[in-house]
């Protein structure tokens, strides 16, 4: 029940476009306006899914997937190595896999108190294409991904789908970066977390801008936000799993 103060941190960006550039839009029929606008929003929503993610260490803020209040209160552990002495999921069997899943489930629950049984894994890329191509076995139909979330702890206690999806910002043996942020050894991560706001959020405000103001050729307007950090109500909900 610590008070936590998290920053809202100004975010801007100017837009601006010639009249040169306007006259040959109109003429091409393609609105440089428009065009420039939808970069612009790609720009904030790319800067907010790494804020959301991994944070900004210029800030000194961690993300979702390297928060130090999940380090200090949550699971932060290797998952353990097969039957062929590796961990990564490439080299485990589907049984082993699913081992480590639910391994990682158990944890957080009982980290919580058994309250809660985290409803979301993200993975990295390539481990999400592996078992979404791989089958169980030579005889089997369905993909270990599949099998995964039909046998796993959350579904096969309360009948809840677990959700696993892809994320690019656990890819640390191929990402310098990323590595950098998990400060793993350079390894993937698997994230588990429980995926509603009285758990984990992320406050953040709308974009909006300045009046045009035209100064001499050029047509300028600054949009403008604040992007928050992400805020762990309950940092015993998440844990962080590398080496698959």
């Amino acid at each position: 029940i610590k008070k936590e103060a998290f920053p809202l941190t100004p975010w801007g960006e100017e837009l601006a476009y010639t009249l040169f550039e306007l006259e040959s839009a109109a003429k091409l029929g393609r609105p440089i306006d428009a065009q420039k606008f939808e970069a612009l929003q790609l720009k904030w929503q790319m800067d907010n899914d790494e804020m959301v993610y991994i944070g900004d260490t210029s800030l000194g803020l961690g993300g979702l997937v390297n928060n130090a209040l999940t380090a200090t209160y949550g699971t932060v552990s290797n998952v353990a190595a097969g039957v062929s002495g590796s961990t990564t999921w490439v080299n485990k069997t589907a049984d082993e896999i699913l081992t480590d899943v639910s391994d990682a489930l158990a944890a957080v629950w009982a980290a919580s108190a058994w309250a809660v049984i985290p409803n979301k894994i993200l993975i990295p890329p390539a481990q999400f294409a592996y078992i979404s191509a791989q089958k169980v076995s030579n005889a089997g139909n369905v993909s270990i991904l599949k099998y995964v979330k039909e046998n796993n702890l959350l579904t096969t206690s309360q009948g809840t789908q677990l959700d696993i999806q892809p994320c690019k910002w656990l890819s640390g043996t191929t990402n310098a970066d990323v590595a950098t942020a998990l400060n793993n050894g350079s390894l993937d991560r698997m994230f588990v977390y429980t995926n509603e706001k009285d758990r984990v959020r992320f406050p953040v405000t709308l974009l909006q801008r300045t009046p045009v103001q035209y100064d001499s050729i050029f047509h300028k307007s600054t949009y403008f936000a604040k992007m928050g950090a992400v805020e762990w109500v309950y940092p015993e909900t998440g844990g962080a799993f590398d080496g698959i």
